[in-house]
């Protein structure tokens, strides 16, 4: 009876902590001072906002906005930038990044909560978006207020399936998140070894061996990694292939540009793969092609480094900056990080193209997310956020962090590839074709956006790694993820 007692009164301490944090936040007041004219921020990231006459700059003064966001490219970068922000604002800014999992774990956490610790939201679509899309501040209104800062070209200037993965739930209705990142899968290879052994490779198989051309398909990746692995000496090269294949998000995230290479998918539920669902219903892991996906998937796995069973995307990354393996498919926003000039024993020596072709075609998952509001922050807290949300997606803003040094995130705004210095200046990224090429309808891949994703996932993961680790049989294997998603369609 006591520990009862105990356990209750603990409760209602947490409760008032929330509620007093809540409250204390509330009382920050807005600066009333005279705002600050539209010529004082002309050479700063702020001159090309569009903000109303007379707006208050500083008006949230003094006031501190958290960010949780997953650690990449963008939230670097802004890292940086958003010192400026703070000095034109008075906003004190804290970006917190952390890595996918411990993004997802806190996330959910302060929406259970409802505690707002985070006020600016990384908004990954299949992990918050998907579940969580209630406890976020739906953000048209802000759009439409005439006292607000608004985002030109709202939301039509950012690109369109980015904007249905990222930005809505069910309908195109309610604005949850703003395309914030981009992030989407490529082929990385080591161009050095590729262009060395071109000839030899030719002689041997009589086909040119350079990926990103539709004879290149996973048949052909497969017969190339394995000829590296025969041919090419260890001192140049240990593997001819890599996987992210350890039990998490990363082997589901790669078997699916080979799933839907082959002409499959998961569910075949309308929307499902873009504005999402609650729920499924049309399962297809015991399909043909979803059982031929597994079949080459399984291939892949025979040439790839037999540790990378058990690497991640982060894992893999990192091997072949260390010049152990010829070939990976990986995150886009890998690229500053193979090319770094001081740490990379690759830079310099890696090309990039769109993944193989299956049989239907080449398939290159997505994975960007959007920016959001924390539903329960408090309402000064809300439109500071809203104004550090315009700014950070701006124009101006994905422009400078595509072009700077460790940068390279694609913009999601449409207008940021009309911009003339765009044009010519930034031959060094190198990876930008290839991104580009896999953006375009017939090469992307959008994985199904569902509330239920989290237990689906776990069933794919599972099933997906214990089929390579075991060498299980692919056609047990997709009746076995059948079975697992249907008893959760069942609520079983």
């Amino acid at each position: 009876m006591l520990r009862r007692i105990f356990a209750l009164l603990l409760i209602c301490i947490f409760l008032t902590a929330c509620s007093n944090g809540a409250a204390a936040r509330e009382e920050i007041i807005p600066n009333a001072e005279a705002p600050i004219e539209s010529t004082d921020l002309q050479g700063t990231n702020f001159e090309n906002l569009e903000l109303p006459e007379n707006y208050n700059i500083r008006q949230f003064e003094g006031l501190t906005l958290n960010f949780i966001v997953e650690n990449n490219l963008y939230a670097n970068i802004l890292s940086h930038e958003s010192e400026e922000f703070s000095e034109v604002t008075g906003i004190n800014i804290k970006i917190r990044p952390v890595d996918f999992d411990t993004l997802v774990q806190k996330v959910n956490l302060d929406f259970i909560a409802q505690a707002g610790e985070y006020q600016v939201i990384y908004v990954d679509p299949y992990q918050t978006l998907n579940r969580f899309y209630d406890y976020l501040e739906v953000l048209n209104p802000y759009d439409k207020n005439p006292d607000y800062p608004r985002i030109k070209g709202f939301l039509d200037d950012f690109v369109d399936n980015q904007t249905a993965v990222c930005s809505y739930f069910e309908e195109e209705k309610n604005v949850y998140a703003v395309p914030f990142d981009s992030t989407t899968m490529i082929l990385y290879y080591r161009k050095d070894i590729f262009d060395k052994y071109r000839d030899q490779f030719y002689n041997e198989m009589g086909y040119d061996w350079t990926p990103g051309t539709r004879e290149f398909t996973w048949e052909r990746y497969i017969e190339a990694a394995r000829w590296i692995d025969a041919n090419v000496p260890n001192a140049e090269v240990k593997y001819g292939n890599g996987l992210m294949a350890q039990q998490h998000n990363s082997i589901f995230c790669e078997f699916s540009n080979i799933l839907a290479a082959y002409g499959g998918d998961y569910f075949s539920d309308e929307k499902i793969n873009t504005l999402g669902l609650k729920t499924f219903n049309q399962i297809n892991s015991m399909d043909e092609n979803f059982i031929q996906a597994l079949d080459m998937y399984k291939k892949v796995a025979s040439v790839s480094a037999p540790q990378s069973v058990n690497w991640n995307w982060t894992d893999l990354a990192r091997v072949f900056r260390d010049g152990e393996i010829a070939m990976m498919l990986n995150w886009d926003e890998n690229y500053t990080y193979v090319e770094d000039a001081v740490h990379s024993k690759v830079a310099g020596k890696v090309g990039y193209s769109i993944l193989p072709y299956g049989d239907e075609r080449s398939a290159n998952i997505y994975g960007g997310s959007g920016i959001g509001i924390n539903k329960y922050a408090t309402e000064n807290e809300k439109q500071a956020a809203w104004l550090y949300i315009v700014w950070a997606t701006s124009r101006d803003m994905q422009l400078k962090v595509l072009k700077h040094p460790e940068g390279g995130s694609l913009p999601t705004r449409k207008s940021a590839y009309d911009d003339p210095s765009n044009t010519g200046g930034n031959v060094q990224l190198k990876h930008m074709s290839a991104v580009l090429d896999a953006w375009k309808p017939q090469n992307i891949y959008l994985r199904p956006k569902v509330s239920n994703f989290y237990d689906i996932e776990k069933v794919l993961i599972s099933n997906l790694h214990n089929m390579l680790v075991a060498d299980l049989d692919s056609n047990e294997t997709g009746k076995k993820i059948y079975e697992e998603l249907e008893r959760i369609r069942r609520n079983e």
